[in-house]
């Protein structure tokens, strides 16, 4: 695909990672203090954001976590939506083309960096420092068990290695 470029195929690949995604994030388990939920969802986003680049990253990444919020946990659909399009966004961007653990470990840590820190940022808004503290050792865990994407994504693209040229 040429840069800029959206076609009924991008659209119909933002559509169904949002589905994977949106499932994978309604996988509850481990319950957190604030009644949220630690999920397997980052696993999608990371795969998508480095199978697909940044822009099927960002959409599929915030509008899967903010749906499945909507079903789950209606107060973070928006910082969800954000949180994880930042994520998708970053680990697409940073990790896209590469092919060794070490850079994609890198851009998922960034990725990861940025949901942590967002998701305490909006706790603090919406429940204060002590509440937000609280979720930060949950937040990293989820974002280990996300790092998984990484070897769902190696794990395709050697066996299907023609899906490089659906990055977008």
């Amino acid at each position: 695909m040429k840069q800029g470029e959206v076609n009924p195929r991008l659209i119909a690949l933002m559509a169904v990672m949002s589905a994977v995604i949106m499932a994978l994030t309604l996988i509850r388990p481990i319950q957190t203090p604030l009644g949220g939920y630690v999920h397997l969802g980052d696993i999608a986003v990371n795969f998508a954001a480095l199978a697909f680049g940044p822009v099927v990253g960002a959409v599929a990444g915030g509008v899967g976590t903010g749906l499945a919020d909507l079903v789950g946990f209606p107060i973070f659909a928006i910082p969800s939506l954000i949180v994880h399009g930042v994520q998708g966004y970053l680990v697409g961007r940073i990790g896209q083309g590469k092919t060794h653990w070490a850079p994609l470990a890198m851009a998922v840590f960034i990725g990861g960096a940025a949901v942590i820190l967002g998701y305490f940022i909006a706790e603090v808004l919406l429940f204060g420092v002590g509440q937000a503290l609280t979720e930060v050792v949950p937040n990293i865990f989820q974002e280990l068990v996300g790092a998984v994407g990484i070897l769902v994504y190696l794990a395709v693209r050697r066996a299907y290695p023609p899906i490089v040229r659906y990055t977008k």
